[in-house]
This record gives structure tokens, sequence and C-alpha cells, in this order.
């Protein structure tokens, strides 16, 4: 088990959960992706993906997804709704250091933009931002928000 005593403070974590519905009340989580990044680099050799219910229990996943994340910032596409999910299994609040990409590029685009809808569906973010993934999955969807984090990130220094 992974212990977050010791923890790199150039570390964040993105998450993606895919639950029963999209009701943050009565939704239970089905996949939770969770992958470290780390400076510059998206450690995806020792990334969690856990299907709750199915290879682990609920407060086995749970526990593991605490101990993986620790109290490292999290990043992720649409954030609310993957913390309610991952909150509900480890049944602890989670960090409260948080970057929602959606909300990254949206402010990328509205800067570029004069008065024109901004496209905020995550295919048009892959392209827009010329990503080399596909995001399928909550594993898929997990990378695809750390290299879209990490692009923006570096477009605005």
């Amino acid at each position: 088990m992974v212990h977050s005593d010791h923890i790199d403070r150039r570390e964040s974590v993105a998450i993606h959960c895919e639950a029963t519905s999209f009701d943050p009340e009565s939704a239970r989580p089905l996949t939770v992706a969770a992958i470290r990044i780390r400076g510059s680099r998206i450690l995806t050799g020792s990334a969690l993906l856990l299907h709750p219910g199915s290879d682990t229990g609920m407060a086995e996943a749970g526990d593991l997804l605490h101990a993986f994340i620790g109290g490292r910032p999290l990043v992720g596409y649409y954030l609310d709704f993957s913390l309610a999910m991952a909150e509900r299994l480890t049944g602890r609040p989670l960090p409260e250091e948080r970057t929602e990409v959606s909300s990254l590029y949206y402010d990328r685009k509205i800067r570029s933009l004069s008065k024109q809808a901004i496209d905020l569906r995550l295919d048009s973010l892959v392209r827009d931002l010329d990503l080399p993934v596909r995001p399928d999955g909550a594993f898929g969807i997990a990378l695809t928000a750390a290299m879209a984090w990490l692009r923006l990130m570096q477009e605005g220094r």
C-alpha cells in the first residue's frame, strides 16, 4: 500500500470517475482512475485504476484511492462530479487544492475569442491543444486531463 507520509510537493494527481449515472446523490462509482503528475512528467506506470465493487470492495478501493492521492493537489477535466464520487468512496474530504482543466481552457479561449461560443467538449480540447491521446474511459480521460493541464500551464508561463 502507498503511504502518504512523504509527499513530493511537485506532484499532482489527475483523476476521473465513471459512475452509474450523472446524479452525484444517487450514482455509484464504477471506475476510478488516478494518475500522478511529477513536474512535467505524467507517471502512467504507477497509475491507479479501480473498479469498486468488482475488483476491490468499496472500503478497500476508498483506502487505496485516499493513500494514492494523499495531500496532493487534484487535476481533472470537470472535477465536481469525480470528486463527489471519490469522496463518497474514501469517506473523507480530498485535498482542497484543485485545478479544473475545463476552466483553464475556457480562460485561454476567452482571451483569444471575441464574443464567440466556446466549445468545452473534451474532444474539441484534445484537437485544439493537439494532444496525442484518445479520451476513452476513466483512464483515458484522466490522462487527457493531465496532458491538457501540463500544456495549458506551460502556455501560461
